[in-house]
């Protein structure tokens, strides 16, 4: 696989994939990028976070192809800021290593942002393996959305309006349109607008590190868009949060409470913790009733205590390595 790639100023897309093993998946994004990068001059960057299974030897046999083999896992943020330390495309581009890029898919995004530059960034049209229309664009969190999504307030209506607005379950994605949170599974940044020499907020080692980016961009009055043409295959939940499974929830939520205290203040912080860790306490009470009612067994009660005690401590299942700030 080769790629055209001229000195700096002639690159279009510098692409960063982060790869945690998935050596399979990755080898098939890779692939996909001979067609998918059509009519762009791009830089790829593979960062490999110490997957210790044959990842970087099949990452090496790619022509054209930057590797950053870490020797320890340091996290979807900081392997990001490594690519990005080393960019030299207009644009940048997150790209997850369990999506395919349909032809052209990234040439369509660099011309939408070309075509008006006060826009910070655009994301493509996500699709199941089968074509179907993959929802993985969201708003923001607001106060509304948190209580009436991620608190048992969701099971007595689990369809009400501020769950459907979080996850734009009405929204059309037929035509260009703004989106307050694309999905950092294929995401193009305008490089220009993106200040200091790091991109992601290494506080948020895997998750929310990109919801964080799309709220400093809000804050700063960026827009981000929605590109229907341009579309990427994406396998879901493959790689990387994929294989935290469970444990995703709990981390969501942990993170989610540091989002708030970085853009909301320290009592907004406190306070949702309060409000979540009552919630995971009325969880644990009525898992307990289920047991004593012989609906659920003490294995599943444990494990729920378990995840639940790491919400109350704000320990997020991520092993932050030796050095990590």
């Amino acid at each position: 696989m080769t790629h055209n790639v001229g000195n700096e100023t002639d690159i279009d897309v510098t692409l960063n994939i982060v790869n945690w093993k998935t050596p399979d998946l990755v080898a098939r994004c890779l692939e996909s990028l001979e067609q998918g990068t059509m009519g762009i001059r791009a830089q790829i960057i593979v960062v490999d976070n110490a997957s210790g299974d044959g990842s970087v030897e099949l990452i090496r046999s790619f022509a054209g192809v930057t590797l950053l083999a870490n020797d320890r896992n340091w996290g979807f943020s900081r392997a990001t800021n490594q690519a990005f330390a080393v960019a030299r495309g207009r644009y940048f581009l997150l790209l997850n290593p369990d999506t395919v890029v349909r032809p052209k898919a990234l040439s369509i995004m660099a011309e939408f942002l070309d075509a008006h530059e006060d826009v910070a960034g655009a994301t493509c049209k996500l699709l199941n393996l089968d074509g179907s229309f993959q929802r993985y664009y969201k708003r923001l969190p607001t106060w509304l959305i948190v209580l009436r999504t991620f608190t048992v307030l969701k099971n007595l209506t689990p369809n009400n309006r501020f769950s459907r607005s979080f996850y734009m379950m009405d929204d059309l994605f037929d035509t260009i349109r703004e989106v307050e949170q694309p999905p950092g599974t294929c995401l193009m940044l305008r490089r220009s607008l993106l200040s200091g020499p790091t991109l992601l907020d290494e506080r948020f080692p895997v998750l929310f590190s990109d919801i964080d980016l799309c709220r400093t961009l809000r804050n700063r009055g960026l827009r981000l868009f929605f590109v229907p043409a341009a579309e990427v295959l994406h396998h879901g939940a493959a790689g990387g949060v994929g294989q935290m499974k469970d444990d995703a929830v709990i981390d969501y939520l942990i993170c989610l409470i540091r989002y708030y205290r970085k853009h909301e203040g320290l009592l907004a912080a406190a306070l949702l913790w309060t409000i979540l860790a009552l919630d995971s306490l009325l969880v644990l009470a009525v898992s307990l009733v289920k047991v004593m009612l012989r609906k659920k067994d003490w294995l599943s009660l444990t494990h729920e205590f378990r995840r639940r005690s790491r919400l109350f401590k704000g320990r997020e299942r991520f092993q932050y390595p030796a050095g990590f700030q």
